[in-house]
């Protein structure tokens, strides 16, 4: 899903692109304009078609964005949404064209209109989006081999073996083993320092979960609950709280190395075991946690931030 500053890129880009198309090439007949009349026309169509671009891109980004699903938004369903800011650049031409030349247009016209639009603007939206896609997915995957490198330097640390090296790049269950054994000795710490367990708890203030910092894992967003992830005895337990996601957050505003790297998950950065890239933004593994837990594109600056500072030195 692209970001505000991508469409006002695009809208200015693409208008400043329909302009010289128009007036260098002059295509549907354009060539039977003297020359001031074609620049105005051209300029007219430029500046509706960056227009439209960055009104829709505002739109969707702010309105529509906050309830999608990032991890299902496809090229496909991208190319989708740039189809119908083409047909909303098709009705406001026909809407221009009107009001500057004082006639109302038949329907045929709606139709040539928009397959104008679709041959002018089809080959540009695919070439930007495939390289949207690409530059997108170079960043992810190159962020996230440098944040796996650095768990891998840390476990290497923390185990005081580099021998074992081979086995903490190439065997994931080992790697989870080492975190949870590091993870567990520094629980026994906790435990000697001071006897206060970290209490969260739900709207109803008899919901509550007691257990030790070092032992959540994740929490995500489930409607009106919150499915909290924690671990004892190396296995995985779960528990429901009935609250939201940014209450379950403040409460935890002290351990800080709970950061929310997506609108429905917060995540224990000590207790991430790998990371990987794709072109929504980065998939991290998590200890016991069967699922990836998802980082949007606005969080990763974010999210490498707190996790670079917090894989050395225990939160």
């Amino acid at each position: 899903m692209n970001s505000w500053r991508w469409y006002k890129w695009r809208g200015i880009g693409f208008g400043l692109f329909v302009f010289l198309f128009l007036f260098l090439f002059k295509p549907f007949r354009l060539d039977l304009y003297p020359s001031f009349r074609l620049f105005y026309t051209a300029a007219m169509y430029g500046f509706v078609t960056g227009a439209v671009i960055l009104v829709g891109g505002s739109f969707f980004i702010k309105i529509i964005a906050p309830y999608i699903n990032e991890e299902k938004w496809t090229l496909g369903k991208q190319i989708l949404l740039n189809i119908v800011l083409m047909t909303g650049i098709t009705i406001f031409n026909i809407l221009v064209t009107q009001l500057v030349h004082q006639i109302t247009l038949p329907l045929w016209w709606h139709f040539n209109m928009l397959k104008w639009v679709l041959m002018l603007g089809a080959l540009p939206v695919a070439i930007a989006e495939l390289i949207s896609y690409n530059y997108y997915l170079r960043q992810h995957v190159k962020s996230a081999e440098g944040l796996s490198k650095n768990i891998l330097v840390t476990f290497e640390k923390a185990v005081s073996q580099p021998e074992l090296s081979d086995q903490l790049i190439n065997n994931i269950p080992f790697r989870r083993d080492i975190t949870a054994a590091f993870a567990e000795k520094e629980i026994k710490a906790v435990y000697k320092k001071k006897p206060s367990l970290l209490i969260l708890t739900g709207e109803n203030q008899n919901d509550r979960l007691e257990i030790p910092h070092k032992r959540l894992l994740a929490v995500q967003a489930l409607d009106n609950y919150v499915n909290v992830f924690w671990e004892q005895d190396n296995k995985l337990q779960s528990t429901m709280l009935r609250n939201t996601l940014t209450n379950i957050s403040e409460q935890l505003v002290g351990i800080s190395c709970m950061y929310r790297c997506h609108r429905g998950w917060l995540v224990n950065t000590q207790r991430v075991v790998q990371v990987e890239g794709n072109a929504q933004g980065l998939k991290l593994s998590v200890d016991f946690l069967p699922q990836p837990v998802p980082v949007s594109r606005a969080n990763i600056a974010g999210y490498r931030q707190v996790a670079e500072q917090h894989l050395a030195d225990l939160c």
